[in-house]
């Protein structure tokens, strides 16, 4: 590394200062990777994209060097404000494919939602005997049912118009700085698909906000009328949190699931509602 004073933050991420100025260092294993997030900012800067922060010049190439965004705070789902912004920005995303060919290029694979949610659901069901002791059985065997019914009546999402899709947009990787300027950070699992795949998966993350009122949600962002509610109804936020809750040791469960088991019973609690709003708004 070069001269100044590092702070590890991840095995992989360094905030690095040298006099005045501040970095941002993330280390991939592969050249193939760090190429892909090079890529990603070259092209989005070609447009003058202001939603991302410049990758600059770094003697290991398997390094991303990014400048610190001081004063930076991660969005709030639970802000209204922020939700209009960080939504914003992902249809700034996405509609970049008007100008740059992402499909053209070999760095992505193309997301496949319900190939993607199958996997988990299995994943899920090898995990039972840990869900049911932790989870206890009846909320497990539900969430289950809930998957499975919700899997089988999805229409594959139209492939036309594929974009750059972000491919993680929770909350943490949209970024404000000191002068309310968004920006969107970590492009890892950036990945080719229709638009809709990224709107559902924002949506996912913004409904528990809502108490999974879907007419609430559409309400505050009208664009959201284009995409396919059915794919609201997949258990995706619990089946991945209770997934991850999977690898943790028991020191950090003891602290993880009291508030996982209140996020779980809130969601169970208007699964029902959602349905009927999913089948009346259809």
């Amino acid at each position: 590394m070069e001269r100044g004073h590092y702070v590890q933050l991840k095995p992989n991420v360094w905030k690095w200062q040298i006099g005045p100025k501040a970095y941002s260092l993330k280390k991939y294993e592969r050249h193939d990777d760090a190429a892909k997030i090079r890529y990603i900012h070259d092209q989005l800067a070609i447009i003058g994209a202001d939603f991302i922060v410049p990758v600059e010049p770094y003697p290991d190439s398997l390094v991303i060097q990014q400048p610190w965004i001081e004063g930076g705070r991660k969005v709030r789902f639970s802000q209204p404000e922020d939700r209009i912004k960080s939504l914003s920005l992902l249809h700034q995303l996405h509609d970049t494919r008007r100008k740059i060919a992402w499909n053209k290029s070999t760095h992505f694979h193309e997301i496949d939602l319900i190939r993607k949610w199958t996997h988990r659901l299995e994943k899920w069901q090898q995990l039972e005997p840990f869900l049911s002791k932790k989870l206890g059985p009846s909320k497990t065997k539900k969430i289950t049912q809930l998957a499975i019914d919700s899997l089988a009546q999805l229409a594959p999402i139209r492939r036309e118009r594929l974009t750059l899709l972000h491919g993680d947009v929770v909350h943490h990787n949209f970024v404000m700085d000191k002068k309310d300027q968004l920006y969107i950070i970590d492009f890892d699992l950036a990945c080719l698909g229709p638009a809709e795949i990224e709107l559902v998966l924002w949506s996912h993350r913004v409904l528990p906000h809502f108490d999974y009122d879907l007419q609430a949600l559409i309400q505050e962002h009208p664009s959201l009328r284009k995409i396919d509610w059915n794919y609201l109804l997949f258990p995706n936020e619990l089946m991945r949190e209770w997934l991850y809750a999977a690898t943790l040791s028991d020191l950090q469960l003891r602290g993880f699931l009291p508030k996982l088991k209140v996020f779980t019973d809130k969601a169970l609690h208007h699964t029902p509602q959602l349905w009927a709003d999913c089948d009346r708004l259809s």
